[in-house]
C-alpha cells in the first residue's frame, strides 16, 4: 500500500473516532450553549465544526515516527501473517502495550475507494448547487419599484444588494458571495403586507451582513470528505439552526417588534412550501427546521448568559476540547504497513566483510517459499580467540550455486555446492552474521552487509 493510500486510511479512521468524540462533547455542552445569545451560539458551533474538521487532519499528518520498541514488537509478528494484511491501532507512546488490529489490504482498498466515490458524488452535488444558484439568479427578474422602495428602507446604504423575484423558488433565499442578492418567490409577494415584506428582507439582509452565504459554502466544501459522519451532520445542523436564530434576532431588533416578527414567520410558514435542505440553492428563511424554537426565542422572555458566564462557558469548552485534542493526539490510529515476511529480509546481495573490505559475495533470491542464489568461495584464517586473522577471495571466483536454503525462525540455513553449510542471522535490514557449520566453537561470526535488495 502506498504512503498516500496509508495516509488516507489513517485519516478515515481518525475522523471516525475523533469527530465522534468532539461531537459528543458539543452535545453535552448544548444545553449551556442554548442559553447564550444566538450569534454567540452560532460562533461556538461554527468553531467546533471547524475544529472537528481540522483535528483528524492534523493528528494524521503530524504523526510521530514509530519508536524502537514499536519496531521490535512488529518484528515479532509471525511469518504466517504474510504480507497481505495491514496493521493499525498503534497507540502512540505505549509501544509495548499497544493493541493491533488487522484488516486485509483488499478491504482497506475497497473502503478508501468507496470513500473516494462518495467524495466525488458530494463534490458533483455541490457543483450542481452552485450551477443552480447561478441559473436561479440569471433567470430572476428585478422587484417592482414599490417593493424595492420598501426593501431599501431595511438595507443599509453601504451594501449593494440585488433585489430579485423568481418563479422557481418557494421560500425567500439569499445567494451570492461578492454580489449578494435577495430572491423572493413571485407567488408570495402579492400575499405579503408591507410590514411582512420588511420582516422578510430584514431577515435575509441579516445573512448578508453576517456573510452567512460565504461561510455556509465554505463549510459545505471543506466538510465534503467527512459529510458521511453523523457528528458532522449534527454540527452542520446546529450551525444552520443558530444561524437562523441570529438572523431572527437581527431582524426583530431592526424592526423593533419581536412578537410582530414572530407572527410574520408564522404567516410565512403558512404561505411557503418548505423545501428540503438538500434541494435548497441558497440560504432560506426556513433553513434549520427549527421554526418552533425560533418562535419561542422571539416570544418568550429568556435571560441570556451574562458576559462573565459566557466567558466561563467558552473557557470550559476550550479546556475540554483542548484536553480532548491532546487525548486524540495520543490515541490517533496510525495505519502502518505490516512488517514484511522475515524471509523477505534475507533477499539481496550481501558482502562478507573483513577489515572493512569484501572478500566474498552472497546473492539470495526468493524462490517460492525458499531461496536460490550463489556464494563465491574464500579463504579464511582464525586467531586463537576465534576472530578472523585473514580473509581473502579464492583464486576460483566462480560463484557456487546454493543447493538448499531453509528458514527456521529468524535463522537462514544455507548449503552450497560442495557441501559447505552455514547460517545467516539478521542484525538489521542491512547487516547480518555468518556462522559456518563445523567451525571451532569459539569462532566469532563473520559480518556481512547487504548492498542491494532483490525481493
Amino acid at each position: 500500500m502506498s504512503s498516500i493510500h496509508e495516509t488516507l486510511f489513517d485519516l478515515l479512521l481518525n475522523a471516525l473516532l475523533q469527530i465522534s468524540f468532539f461531537a459528543v462533547v458539543a452535545a453535552v455542552f448544548s444545553r449551556l450553549v442554548a442559553k447564550a445569545r444566538a450569534k454567540h451560539q452560532h460562533c461556538i458551533y461554527l468553531t467546533v465544526l471547524l475544529f472537528c474538521l481540522a483535528a483528524p487532519v492534523i493528528n494524521t499528518l503530524w504523526q510521530s515516527p514509530p519508536t524502537v520498541e514499536v519496531e521490535k514488537s512488529q518484528q515479532q509478528v509471525p511469518s504466517e501473517a504474510g504480507g497481505a494484511s495491514h496493521l493499525f491501532g498503534n497507540w502512540q507512546g505505549y509501544a509495548k502495550q499497544h493493541k493491533q488490529f488487522t484488516i486485509p489490504l483488499g478491504v482497506q482498498s475497497w473502503i478508501v475507494g468507496i470513500w473516494g466515490v462518495f467524495i466525488l458524488l458530494r463534490l458533483a452535488r455541490f457543483g450542481r448547487a452552485v450551477h443552480r444558484v447561478r441559473r436561479l439568479r440569471r433567470d430572476s427578474s428585478v422587484l417592482s419599484p414599490a417593493h424595492v422602495k420598501i426593501a431599501s428602507q431595511i438595507i443599509e446604504a453601504k451594501y449593494r444588494v440585488a433585489l430579485l423575484e423568481s418563479t422557481a423558488i418557494e421560500n425567500p433565499v439569499t445567494v451570492g458571495v461578492f454580489r449578494p442578492a435577495i430572491l423572493l418567490p413571485s407567488r408570495l409577494l402579492p400575499a405579503l403586507s408591507e410590514q411582512e415584506l420588511s420582516a422578510v428582507v430584514a431577515h435575509e439582509f441579516g445573512h448578508i451582513r453576517r456573510w452567512d452565504f460565504s461561510a455556509h459554502a465554505f463549510c459545505e466544501l471543506i466538510s465534503l470528505p467527512v459529510a458521511w459522519h453523523p457528528g458532522i451532520r449534527y454540527l452542520m445542523c446546529k450551525v444552520s439552526q443558530t444561524r437562523e436564530l441570529a438572523c431572527d434576532d437581527y431582524a426583530a431588533a431592526r424592526l423593533g417588534k419581536r412578537r410582530s416578527y414572530a407572527n410574520t414567520l408564522l404567516h410565512l410558514a403558512s404561505l411557503c412550501l418548505h423545501v428540503p435542505r438538500a434541494n435548497a440553492a441558497g440560504l432560506g428563511i426556513f433553513d434549520g427546521d427549527n421554526l418552533e424554537d425560533r418562535i419561542m426565542m422571539l416570544t418568550e422572555k429568556r435571560r441570556s448568559l451574562s458576559r462573565s458566564s459566557l466567558v466561563g462557558l467558552v473557557l470550559a469548552m476550550s479546556i475540554t476540547f483542548g484536553g480532548g485534542s491532546i487525548l486524540a493526539r495520543s490515541v490517533s490510529l496510525q495505519a502502518g504497513s505490516e512488517p514484511p515476511n522475515p524471509s523477505e529480509k534475507f533477499a539481496g546481495t550481501w558482502h562478507w566483510m573483513f577489515d572493512g573490505k569484501s572478500f566474498a559475495t552472497m546473492i539470495l533470491v526468493r524462490s517460492g517459499s525458499g531461496f536460490t542464489g550463489s556464494v563465491t568461495e574464500s579463504r579464511i584464517a582464525l586467531k586463537d580467540d576465534g576472530s578472523l586473522l585473514r580473509a581473502d577471495p579464492s583464486e576460483d571466483s566462480t560463484p557456487k550455486p546454493i543447493t538448499k536454503a531453509s528458514l527456521e525462525g529468524s535463522t537462514l540455513h544455507i548449503t552450497v555446492t560442495g557441501g559447505f553449510e552455514f547460517t545467516v542471522n539478521l542484525k538489521d535490514n542491512t547487516h547480518a552474521e555468518i556462522r559456518p557449520a563445523g567451525a571451532p566453537p569459539n569462532m566469532q561470526p563473520i559480518p556481512v552487509e547487504r548492498i542491494h535488495n532483490s525481493r
